[in-house]
């Protein structure tokens, strides 16, 4: 039978362990201090990785050794969603869905939510035909593997994530760099669509909307990132890299902040989206001209 793979599951479990250490507690000290319900032997399986956590778990593990609360839930978090894409990845039916779902839970959970793509619009940003044209490419996304069937489902659980954009109460920003704006996905009609949406979503949202143009690019990266809180995901045809290392953690926070500070926002965000649709148009009927 397919086992898991367990990068999530192991960077939490380590960072449990490092909080007690760095405490000075051993495993039976940790658990005096948790009180009831606890043990080291329980201590012991969490930390090895025999038992899970649960949040409140995790929260009360925080408070008693002083560590970051919100960073350790985001890996418990990080956690659920890689089961949940194991399951995926041999399910017994509605998988990518459940997967799409697992992002859109550990997306509620987070206080700061970034993403940047350079040549494909961000999921979060997607028009369903716009993402039904991708679905289609070969390596088109992490649901690339969806079945027919499923579709349309998981077009539909992208959707209800993208309602996150106009909640209060969390800091968004998503970046998209103008080259996929102009990469043909589907047809004229579904991009012009696409870009549209974008225009809309600059000036109406809750969330920052940013095109980093052609002309201002301040960062040499080839591939995109998302981030959740403290944990940083690339997205790669061999499944999803967690990075949770704070050094590495704040590398891409860094690259985040150049290319906001260069990104085209809110009514500048929608000219530049009205000028790609007028070009696109021009070169149609260019095109046309000479058929």
């Amino acid at each position: 039978m397919p086992r898991p793979n367990r990068r999530a599951r192991e960077a939490l479990t380590e960072a449990l362990r490092d909080a007690r250490r760095a405490a000075g507690l051993t495993g039976s000290g940790l658990a005096d201090a948790l009180g009831s319900g606890w043990s080291q032997p329980k201590v012991s399986k969490i930390e090895s990785g025999r038992q899970s956590v649960s949040a409140a778990e995790v929260r009360a593990w925080a408070a008693a050794v002083g560590a970051d609360r919100e960073m350790l839930l985001a890996l418990r978090a990080r956690a659920d969603q890689e089961h949940a894409a194991f399951r995926d990845a041999h399910p017994t039916g509605g998988g990518a869905e459940q997967h799409q779902d697992a992002y859109a839970a550990t997306e509620v959970a987070t206080k700061v939510l970034t993403s940047y793509q350079p040549h494909s619009v961000p999921e979060l940003l997607q028009t369903p035909d716009y993402a039904r044209a991708l679905l289609a490419l070969a390596g088109g996304s992490r649901d690339r593997d969806a079945v027919a069937g499923e579709v349309s489902h998981v077009i539909a659980a992208r959707l209800r994530r993208s309602a996150i954009l106009y909640e209060p109460g969390r800091t968004i920003t998503i970046l998209v760099g103008e080259a996929a704006l102009h990469h043909l996905v589907g047809s004229p009609d579904i991009m012009r669509a696409q870009i549209e949406h974008i225009a809309n979503l600059a000036t109406t949202t809750q969330s920052t909307i940013g095109i980093v143009p052609f002309e201002r690019f301040p960062v040499l990266v080839q591939h995109g990132w998302d981030q959740r809180d403290r944990i940083v995901t690339l997205e790669t045809s061999a499944g999803d890299l967690e990075i949770a290392d704070p050094v590495e953690v704040a590398r891409y926070e860094r690259w985040t902040q150049l290319l906001l500070e260069h990104a085209l926002t809110g009514e500048a965000a929608a000219e530049r989206c009205a000028r790609i649709i007028s070009e696109r148009g021009r070169s149609s009927t260019r095109l046309g001209d000479h058929e």
